[in-house]
């Protein structure tokens, strides 16, 4: 299997006081983290509203209103490949990463057939934990618990395994998130630095599995329950 050059970590809240306050702790945890290896991005810059809020509380309640009965909000991270990312020029690599989070889940929604929920995220920038110490620019994802149809209604919709684990072929369905996620970032990197990059994919490797379990590990990949969104 070859080496990800993104990988996009789904899961969920649930509409229970445990959800609430599980997801009020997750919200302020990424606006204000601050530690030696996990340097914050300026809080001006920090939090970008697709229609969920500009910040952890107006995410927060707005999440509560738009939840459905099985779903308070999903939280997705989406993570690109620390040394495919050195390649982009400095200047450019926080607006790929915001760039290819919206194109992930707005193209993962219509890949499904559905309208775009209401999503806001937050960027944060970590060196790897590795020898080689990179920098790990990604973003927190937090997305509504309905969709709104065509009549202006909120409904629940269906997300079948397929459509979110990296096994039983569900990286070959048009609708999975990993497909989309590696489809947009493949799109961004050639347009931004050509396809030179495609170097550091041609050895075939095992993809990683960590079960780290820090909310904040953009590389740990957990097996996704199917459940009504």
């Amino acid at each position: 299997m070859t080496k990800p050059i993104i990988i996009p970590n789904w899961k969920y809240q649930k509409p229970s006081k445990g959800g609430y306050k599980g997801l009020k702790k997750l919200l302020k945890y990424v606006s204000y983290r601050e530690s030696p290896d996990h340097r914050p991005v300026d809080l001006n810059n920090r939090w970008t509203d697709c229609g969920l809020g500009s910040g952890w509380r107006e995410v927060y309640d707005r999440a509560g209103k738009l939840s459905g009965p099985y779903v308070l909000a999903h939280h997705l991270v989406i993570a690109p490949a620390p040394d495919l990312m050195e390649l982009v020029p400095e200047e450019l690599r926080q607006e790929l990463v915001r760039e290819v989070t919206e194109r992930t889940i707005e193209s993962w929604f219509e890949a499904r057939g559905l309208n775009i929920p209401e999503y806001s995220f937050v960027t944060h920038d970590r060196d790897t934990d590795d020898d080689y110490g990179l920098q790990n620019l990604h973003t927190h994802v937090f997305v509504a618990g309905t969709v709104e149809n065509s009549i202006g209604e909120r409904e629940s919709h269906r997300v079948q395994r397929q459509q979110v684990c990296t096994d039983r072929g569900g990286l070959n369905r048009e609708d999975n998130l990993h497909h989309i996620a590696r489809q947009e970032f493949e799109y961004l990197l050639d347009r931004t630095i050509g396809p030179e990059w495609r170097r550091l994919r041609e050895v075939e490797t095992q993809q990683p599995t960590l079960t780290a379990n820090r909310d904040d590990d953009p590389f740990t990949v957990r097996p996704s329950p199917e459940i009504d969104f």
